[in-house]
């Protein structure tokens, strides 16, 4: 997937937008199992995407406001009487139906069914002894068993539970299963300001830190996509059925009921975080798991915060290409034929936003010209400001000012928060504004 890079991040682009991913098992490839979709639901060829890296291509992405363009957004609520907190709940659920249906997929039914086998051990490894004084180390591991018996993927993670405190916070943490011997200090270029420790960040603040890695559920690829959690519930999917986000949140919300189970968590304080395809993830895992008491969603772009009507940055054709399909359901695909477009799209990102209302969520973004453009920051921007009337029906109105300025705290602290850090495509210079936001509404 092109993505701009700057500051000599093009390997981090890579790995962040697909280019590189777990080794596939399977024989077929990303095109294959694309192309096998296609055919199947009569969606045939499909508009290519945006190109991100050369400005003189015909597809090139579009970096200037002033040709963004027009467009209509779906209304949040069909009539006045909607605009009330008693009828949320209602016009929440036909929102979900619609997000669902056309964006991130239903959840098949026999998952309910399904259980999780957990195995917990103690763990002392070399890269661990520098949080050895301080925190209890714990590898979790959860087989997921269908109810034929099938199983094979897992939910896996590790905790880091501070030996200091009890009725622990916990920092759920969407985190890459990088490539073996990978150099993970080449991802800073060099040239700019190093990122902290977020363990360590976690303990200092007295907070439980979990390293979830969605990926050992359901691999970042779709050729591996019938060896996952996907594939144990169906195979082939049908028109509707989930993509790797709502199976990634799946598997968040699976650790989120263990972790609350365990006497050192205090189950009502657990948040969500997770960067670029993962901020996507952790939208969705948030949207639709409410008992997550906070979200930090860091430059999700397309497929998460950003308006897809939004001709800035990344197409919806990029997402529904060989390279990122599998995010999102089949359906996706459809918007991206000759006969339809994103603006026939019956919501946008500001109702899957809204599905969060009213609980607490962070929104957060990079600066675009320090290279976080491709995922519109201020499409993002534009799409938590739509999303604000959800809030707004239960007496928490936002500022209508305009986006700030990188780096203002202006509209950080509502319990819909938004706050641009003055870096480029990383997460962490938002880490200590939402380590506020989630402590700010944590309840006596």
């Amino acid at each position: 997937m092109d993505r701009p890079a700057r500051r000599g991040l093009k390997l981090i682009a890579a790995l962040l937008l697909g280019a590189l991913t777990l080794p596939a098992l399977a024989q077929s490839s990303n095109e294959d199992v694309h192309a096998a979709e296609r055919a199947r639901f009569g969606f045939g060829e499909l508009r290519p995407g945006a190109n991100g890296n050369d400005p003189d291509a015909p597809n090139a992405a579009n970096t200037v406001e002033a040709l963004v363009g027009s467009y209509t957004l779906p209304p949040l609520f069909e009539s006045e009487a909607q605009r009330t907190p008693a009828a949320w709940p209602a016009r929440r659920e036909d929102l979900a139906r619609l997000v669902e249906d056309n964006w991130v997929g239903r959840i098949p039914e026999v998952v309910e069914d399904f259980r999780i086998e957990w195995n917990k051990v103690p763990v002392v490894r070399a890269d661990m002894l520098d949080y050895a004084e301080d925190a209890f180390v714990e590898d979790w591991k959860g087989r997921v068993i269908a109810p034929d018996g099938r199983s094979g993927p897992v939910v896996d993670a590790t905790i880091y539970f501070p030996k200091s405190r009890e009725n622990l916070p916990a920092f759920v943490s969407y985190t890459y299963v990088w490539p073996e011997n990978f150099n993970l200090a080449a991802l800073g270029g060099g040239d700019g300001p190093q990122p902290p420790d977020a363990i360590r960040m976690a303990l200092d603040n007295g907070w439980a830190y979990v390293d979830y890695r969605p990926q050992m559920l359901q691999a970042d690829n779709a050729a591996q996509m019938e060896e996952g959690v996907i594939g144990l519930a169906r195979w082939p999917r049908e028109r509707h059925d989930w993509g790797a986000l709502r199976a990634w949140a799946w598997g968040a919300s699976q650790l989120r009921e263990e972790l609350a189970s365990d006497t050192r968590i205090n189950g009502e304080r657990i948040s969500l975080t997770g960067h670029s395809r993962f901020g996507k993830g952790v939208l969705v895992a948030a949207a639709f798991d409410h008992a997550f008491h906070d979200a930090q969603v860091s430059s999700s772009g397309a497929g998460g915060a950003k308006l897809m009507r939004r001709d800035f940055g990344e197409r919806w054709e990029n997402l529904t290409g060989s390279g990122e399909f599998y995010w999102l359901t089949p359906q996706a695909m459809y918007f991206s034929t000759e006969e339809r477009s994103v603006h026939d799209l019956p919501i946008d990102a500001h109702s899957l936003i809204a599905l969060r209302a009213p609980r607490p969520l962070f929104i957060t973004s990079g600066r675009a010209d320090k290279g976080d453009s491709w995922v519109d920051p201020a499409g993002m921007w534009t799409a938590y400001a739509a999303a604000q009337p959800a809030w707004d029906l239960f007496g928490t109105p936002i500022p209508r000012s305009g986006m700030p300025v990188s780096e203002s705290t202006e509209q950080a602290w509502y319990p819909l928060g938004w706050y641009q850090h003055g870096e480029g495509h990383v997460a962490w210079p938002a880490f200590d504004e939402f380590y506020r936001h989630a402590e700010r509404y944590f309840e006596d």
